[in-house]
C-alpha cells in the first residue's frame, strides 16, 4: 500500500497537481506526517469517509520533492543497522523507516538509537 501512495504523491508531483488523493491505509498518516514535518508537502486532510488529500508544494514552479522512491518490497525486504545509518549522510535525502518505535527519518532513527527497515527515499 505505500507504493500506491508514494507513486500517487510522485505523479502529482510530474503533472504539477495542486494535490493527490487517495484511501487512507494503516500507517499513511505516520508517512505523511513525516513528509510534512521535513517540509515535503503542504499538508493533508482526512475526510469522514476515509480519503485523504494530500496538498503538494511546490517553489517557484517547481516540485520541492523530486525523487520518491519505495525502497523495501514485500519480496525484497531492505534492513540497515544503526551503524549503517550512522554512517550513511544526511545531505542525500530523507530516509523513511519503520522500527520498533514506530516510523521514523533516518535522522530520528539515529537520535533514538534504532535501525529498522526502509520503507522508502524522498529528496
Amino acid at each position: 500500500m505505500l507504493s500506491k501512495i508514494i507513486n500517487r504523491l510522485r505523479n502529482g508531483y510530474m503533472v504539477y497537481h495542486f494535490g493527490v488523493s487517495f484511501k487512507e491505509v494503516r500507517f499513511s498518516t505516520k508517512v505523511l506526517d513525516i513528509l510534512w514535518k521535513e517540509n515535503l508537502i503542504k499538508g493533508y486532510v482526512k475526510t469522514n469517509d476515509g480519503i485523504i488529500t494530500v496538498f503538494l508544494r511546490y517553489h517557484d514552479g517547481f516540485p520541492i520533492c523530486t525523487r520518491l522512491v519505495v525502497i523495501s518490497r514485500p519480496r525484497d525486504r531492505i534492513y540497515l543497522s544503526l551503524l549503517d545509518l550512522a554512517r550513511l549522510s544526511n545531505d542525500f535525502g530523507i530516509l523513511i523507516l519503520s522500527t520498533t518505535k514506530g516510523i521514523m527519518t533516518n535522522e530520528q532513527c539515529v537520535r533514538k538509537g534504532e535501525g529498522g527497515e526502509v520503507l522508502a527515499y524522498a529528496s
